[in-house]
């Protein structure tokens, strides 16, 4: 090994063996959002509905809502991608943290959002400092393992070096298909490409900075 080598040796055992910090409270809360509206809406929901049509007429109104949910292929479809997208958020995490995506005194990335197109879901991820692109494509492998994906492809932000973006492709192989047809968003596009950041998050929330 040569002494041009040792820094970054250095620098790999130290993220191999570093404790990962766990988020600040406000990021937390960020990450369980979807979970923390479904605990108050839902039973907030169900009780009013009760008590206002009585205890029948709201078992035929959930009957109803359940039968439309399994029948309207549309209905159907849109909240499997939603769940698929939160299961993806979180395993995404969780492979962060395991295959040491993260600083070196164990800060990881904060995923910004996520989305559902087609057999894909695209993530958007605010990296810290000490974490950027290269990082996050060496670990890919891993990463798709981490979220049950087939593949996980990597994109940077056409403005700013801390932004990536990750397509996570669900869809299952098939013995008959010589490639996976990728999102229209990344179609035509190959791994590295700069990709626009979604409007609502040109503005990095503070949350995500600390």
């Amino acid at each position: 090994m040569s002494r041009w080598q040792e820094p970054q040796a250095i620098a790999e055992l130290a993220r191999e063996i570093t404790v990962v910090r766990r988020p600040n409270p406000v990021t937390a809360l960020y990450h369980w959002r979807y979970e923390i509206c479904a605990l108050l809406v839902l039973p907030y929901a169900l009780f009013s509905l009760f008590q206002a049509a009585g205890p029948i007429w709201g078992a035929v109104v959930l009957f109803g809502v359940a039968n439309w949910l399994f029948y309207w292929k549309s209905a159907r479809r849109f909240l499997r991608d939603r769940l698929r997208s939160v299961v993806v958020q979180h395993r995404l995490r969780t492979g962060f943290a395991r295959a040491r995506v993260c600083t070196l005194d164990g800060k990881l990335p904060v995923i910004l959002w996520t989305k559902p197109r087609g057999d894909e879901v695209e993530v958007t991820v605010f990296c810290p400092a000490g974490v950027g692109y290269e990082r996050i494509e060496q670990r890919r492998a891993l990463l798709a393992a981490a979220c049950f994906a087939s593949d996980v492809h990597v994109y940077r932000h056409h403005k700013r070096a801390n932004v990536v973006h990750l397509s996570v492709c669900t869809a299952r192989l098939r013995k008959d298909a010589a490639e996976l047809t990728p999102a229209p968003r990344y179609a035509g596009r190959t791994d590295g490409a700069a990709i626009p950041l979604p409007v609502p998050f040109e503005g990095i929330p503070r949350a995500a900075r600390r």
